[in-house]
């Protein structure tokens, strides 16, 4: 079976791809940007074929879809930033939105009978009332940022292939999660990264931090793969899933317990710093995960505590 995928060099598409090359019988393919930072991906050298390309260039897509023709297609190239689309609006659109049109045109002509799986989020809900809470796939999307439109357009035009084309077509709208290899732009990172800087003498014994009072919901991203794996091979075309761990975490605890464990000598303060706060930021995103555990038999194994101490230790290895 060949397997085609799109964002490799992300925090989930790289655990995926590990996910994937660990499955006998498989054959990875992957796209990859000339200009991506290849660090996630270079244990995978030897294990995944490579395609320079970007999903922003139909040719490109159409040239090596078109010459792979996978059996599974996993589309998780994206501008993923809500922070950043307030500042890029315009590319955010055109990555995330044409880029998977660009994609489903060129499954649709080349390998119309491959299985697509299409990376969605809960900020595709954008503000939710705590009664509302845990948030199923019925309830209304209203997207607070250009990020969370992008790609509510991008799922109707998946969708859209599912029903006027017969594509096998399945949507997961994550949840926040978090891992090795995933920058500093996601808060348990910039959190783990700021008090590795602290143990080493590098930054003040000070936290700088957002909008402590939100609450999210966090899913490791070894969790996210497998249920990646689980969704293609059992969802429904056409349905879509909450990808989550339906537990809501508030950021100021999260902050507490890098604190916790930490190694500075001294008390870390914590601060917040006006430039972390976003123009618009939901209260609570914490899902309900009930269509994807019957639909798969998935459940996430990886609690808060453990993925705070994974990405302190993680953090400390980058700054040695």
């Amino acid at each position: 079976m060949r397997v085609f995928l799109t964002g490799i060099t992300g925090p989930v598409g790289s655990a995926l791809a590990g996910e994937l090359v660990a499955r006998p019988g498989l054959e990875v393919h992957a796209l990859k940007r000339w200009r991506s930072d290849t660090r996630p991906i270079d244990h995978l050298r030897g294990q995944v074929v490579f395609h320079e390309g970007d999903v922003e260039d139909p040719f490109s897509v159409h040239h090596i879809v078109g010459r792979v023709l996978p059996d599974r297609v996993y589309h998780l190239a994206a501008q993923s930033y809500p922070s950043e689309s307030w500042d890029a609006p315009v590319a955010t659109m055109r990555t995330n939105v044409e880029g998977t049109l660009n994609l489903l045109e060129a499954v649709r002509q080349h390998c119309p009978s491959a299985r697509v799986h299409l990376a969605g989020t809960s900020a595709q809900y954008g503000w939710v009332r705590p009664e509302e809470t845990p948030i199923p796939e019925t309830h209304p999307m209203r997207p607070l940022s250009p990020y969370g439109v992008s790609k509510v357009a991008a799922e109707l035009t998946g969708l859209q292939y599912h029903h006027c084309y017969g594509l096998h077509v399945v949507v997961t709208r994550s949840f926040n999660h978090v891992g090795p290899h995933q920058g500093d732009r996601c808060v348990i990172q910039t959190f783990c990264r700021q008090m590795a800087l602290i143990e080493a003498g590098l930054q003040e014994p000070v936290l700088q931090v957002g909008n402590l009072e939100a609450r999210r919901d966090f899913t490791h991203t070894s969790d996210v793969a497998q249920a990646l794996w689980l969704v293609l091979e059992h969802g429904q075309p056409g349905e879509v899933y909450n990808l989550c761990s339906g537990q809501a975490t508030r950021i100021g605890d999260i902050a507490d317990l890098v604190r916790q464990y930490g190694q500075a000598p001294g008390l870390v303060a914590v601060q917040v710093d006006p430039s972390r706060l976003r123009p618009a930021d939901e209260p609570l995103l914490v899902g309900d995960n009930t269509r994807l555990r019957q639909a798969t038999g998935w459940e996430p194994r990886i609690g808060m505590a453990e993925i705070v101490a994974e990405m302190l230790h993680y953090w400390r290895r980058r700054m040695s």
